[in-house]
């Protein structure tokens, strides 16, 4: 059975177009895999808080990991971390080594066992409370590889900073 040379060269171009996207999209730049959820930078005029990892559930390779940790509240009483000073009303920025997922980013107050939600400007920015005094909060985000949350204390002071 002779082929026409025309259905020989649709042929050979579909498989080369074939082939070209399939090379384009293995090559694609995929976010890089991280061994364990990425932590948060949580600052305020140069100075950093210190975070403390809640729970949480990640997958790396092929295995997966989840972690339950106590509510913020305990794990802070337990763990103790320095607070972040801040003036009243300070805007806070969080960051990631890498950004969670697009509107995944949570930042959480913590009044006892109440949680209440902060609403965010710029998508990663939140206002201190106006009132000095000691505030808890959680900062919560999502990843392909998973989600995962940090606790962390601030201190509203009305002195000079």
């Amino acid at each position: 059975m002779k082929m026409d040379g025309k259905i020989i060269r649709y042929c050979l171009a579909a498989t080369l177009l074939l082939t070209g996207c399939q090379f384009w999209q293995t090559n694609q730049a995929a976010p890089k895999q991280l061994p364990q959820p990425p932590a948060p930078s949580i600052t305020w005029m140069g100075k950093t808080a210190v975070t403390v990892p809640t729970s949480s559930c990640w997958h790396y390779e092929s295995q997966g990991v989840c972690k339950d940790t106590a509510a913020p509240p305990e794990i802070i009483g337990e763990m103790k971390p320095r607070p972040l000073s801040v003036k009243p009303g300070a805007t806070l920025t969080v960051t990631f080594p890498q950004a969670p997922l697009e509107e995944t980013l949570r930042v959480t107050q913590w009044i006892g066992t109440e949680q209440i939600e902060q609403p965010l400007e710029n998508g990663n920015e939140w206002k201190a409370p106006e009132v000095p005094g000691w505030y808890m909060f959680d900062v919560r985000g999502e990843w392909d590889q998973g989600d995962a949350g940090h606790a962390f204390v601030i201190e509203v002071r009305s002195q000079q900073l």
